[in-house]
């Protein structure tokens, strides 16, 4: 029994300095255990509440939940629709230019204010388009984020959940978004990140929104 509980204490302190979370394998080699073996104590942790898990493209992240529910929803739902709501009235014709360059900025400027937050997603053995989905996850309320790197230079970013409850809003909302990810993909990669396609599909209450991005190289 104590060598149970000695691996799960280790697996709780090893997540605990982790903000982004960790692989199964990722535990397996930091504590010197086998594959099945952590994922087996994974499982029990996860059955117990303490921990939860988040897929990132083709991985599975595991994190745990205290620590989920402290840094993310760092910006509520409400209070970003009612910014793209302002953005929409005081732009009116302009409205998606401004919001898509004010999300860009926006997340360069956090990274530049940050950069020790940046760090730990900066270390994630991902693709790019990995990253920003998981980012995109940590601080967003309601929404759940996917990427794929669907060849070099090319990939996909997928939003899934709730925007806001007028489709002016949701639209303003969705290209402050657009900017974001072109602001960080453009730190993060050292590109000049392209929108090539966005496609948005809507079911009851809930968005689907798909952003393919070129990595250009900047010249």
């Amino acid at each position: 029994m104590s060598r149970i509980k000695n691996l799960e204490k280790a697996i709780i302190e090893l997540l605990k300095k982790s903000t982004i979370g960790l692989t199964t394998s990722d535990i397996a080699e930091k504590l010197g255990v086998s594959r099945l073996t952590i994922m087996k104590y994974l499982q029990a942790l996860k059955g117990r509440g303490l921990i939860i898990d988040r897929k990132v493209g083709a991985y599975k992240l595991w994190i745990l939940k205290n620590t989920l529910e402290r840094k993310r929803r760092l910006i509520s739902r409400r209070l970003a629709c009612v910014l793209a709501s302002v953005f929409a009235k005081i732009f009116t014709q302009d409205t998606e230019t401004v919001a898509f360059n004010v999300g860009r900025n926006l997340a360069k400027e956090f990274i530049r204010r940050y950069p020790e937050d940046y760090s730990l997603i900066e270390k994630v053995p991902r693709s790019p388009f990995e990253k920003i989905a998981l980012v995109i996850e940590f601080i967003s309320e309601d929404l759940r984020a996917e990427g794929f790197e669907i060849e070099e230079n090319r990939g996909i970013v997928r939003l899934k959940g709730l925007l806001c409850e007028d489709n002016v809003a949701s639209n303003s909302l969705m290209n402050l978004i657009a900017g974001a990810i072109v602001g960080f993909l453009e730190v993060e990669t050292g590109k000049d990140p392209k929108i090539a396609n966005t496609k948005v599909t809507k079911s009851n209450e809930e968005f689907e929104v798909l952003f393919e991005i070129i990595l250009n190289e900047t010249t």
